[in-house]
């Protein structure tokens, strides 16, 4: 490019113009190469200036005259070659700091918008707590005050049940009366179950735990119910694995869970359908180890399924969707109660395809 313009300010003769046009491979190489070629360069247009100034002139005359010429040309182009290269330098390190501080911008918001996401996460388990605190503190009122009606009413109902079978036990002839007193003994069984449920509730006996079968104790409870699923039309799908684990159990509390869930499945298909009994072994989410697994039970009967709105309080106590005299809406609270105490965890939700699933988690520790 230097040659390109000594040719040109050769052939042109015009010193002024054209020697400004010296400074383009100047600025160029001191903006894209740095200060170094930049000063080089403008030795190199310092040179060919002087050259094409002695090639043009027939007598020279002084030439020391255009040496000086050319070594103030090349001081001047050295200089704009030198703030050129600082200036892009300087731009260069401007542009370098502010990308940068700019990184340095992202990561701290970054880091401001994780803080407050794991504010919000804390602020929410906090609120579950304070929740679950509340729920318990209610749960230990509703329970004292269970505990203490069915302390008051249990011994007058006693009464009345021994006055019932007194009277039946005289086999009365008159139908009406023997039909009036077994409704009265029927309803004093029925409260005292009731009252019995509340005491169950409000003071679980101490747990009597042994390695049992799962699918054992599954197929019991089945037996329990029988009478009133065939009664229903409700078949039972047994999808049970075979050569599960023993669980540390106590049998006659898990029966109980199993009863009422089987149940609460069947009241939910009065017109019949089908009740599907599902247990496996599985691996625990996020497990490194064959060692870390965990036996799941299933429950699911095609029913309508529970109400969304409903499903927040399914275990409250004595919170029930049946009709007045069909439910106590102590069921599954003393259900959850049980599997508390075992350390099982059970969750209700609706199938895709309709009805309701219950699933216990028996964790192998």
């Amino acid at each position: 490019m230097v040659v390109m313009v000594a040719i040109v300010d050769y052939l042109s003769g015009l010193e002024i113009s054209v020697t400004l046009l010296y400074l383009v491979p100047v600025c160029w190489s001191a903006w894209f190469a740095g200060r170094g070629a930049g000063v080089f360069v403008a030795a190199a247009s310092a040179v060919a200036w002087l050259g094409a100034m002695l090639l043009e002139r027939d007598q020279p005359g002084q030439p020391w005259v255009l040496a000086w010429n050319a070594l103030m040309l090349g001081g001047i182009f050295a200089v704009v070659a030198v703030l050129l290269a600082t200036i892009e330098l300087t731009q260069a390190n401007l542009e370098a700091t502010v990308a940068m501080r700019s990184a340095k911008l992202r990561e701290e918001v970054m880091e401001r918008r994780r803080a407050e996401e794991q504010l919000r996460q804390s602020n929410a388990e906090l609120q579950q707590m304070q929740m679950q605190l509340i729920e318990a503190a209610k749960m230990e009122t509703v329970g004292r005050m269970a505990a203490g009606v069915a302390h008051e009413v249990k011994n007058p109902l006693m009464i009345l049940g021994l006055g019932a079978d007194y009277f039946l036990q005289r086999q009365t002839t008159n139908e009406a009366e023997a039909s009036l007193l077994q409704d009265m003994q029927d309803a004093v069984h029925r409260a005292t179950h009731i009252i019995n449920l509340m005491l169950d509730f409000s003071k679980p006996r101490p747990l009597h735990l042994v390695p049992e079968n799962l699918n054992k104790l599954v197929e019991n409870s089945l037996d329990l119910v029988k009478h009133q699923l065939l009664k229903q039309g409700i078949k039972v799908v047994r999808l049970l694995q075979e050569d599960l684990p023993g669980l540390p159990l106590d049998r006659t509390r898990m029966e109980h869970v199993f009863v009422n869930l089987f149940t609460n499945a069947a009241q939910a298909m009065p017109a019949g359908g089908t009740l599907t009994v599902r247990s496996s072994l599985q691996a625990m989410p996020g497990a490194i180890s064959n060692t870390e697994s965990q036996v799941i039970l299933e429950v699911e009967d095609t029913g309508p399924g529970i109400p969304p709105e409903h499903l927040s309080k399914i275990f409250e106590a004595f919170y029930t969707t049946k009709p007045p005299g069909q439910g106590t809406g102590l069921g599954l609270a003393i259900v959850r109660r049980i599997l508390q105490i075992h350390g099982v965890g059970i969750a209700l939700d609706n199938r895709p395809e309709g009805g309701a699933r219950a699933t216990l988690t028996f964790d192998l520790t």
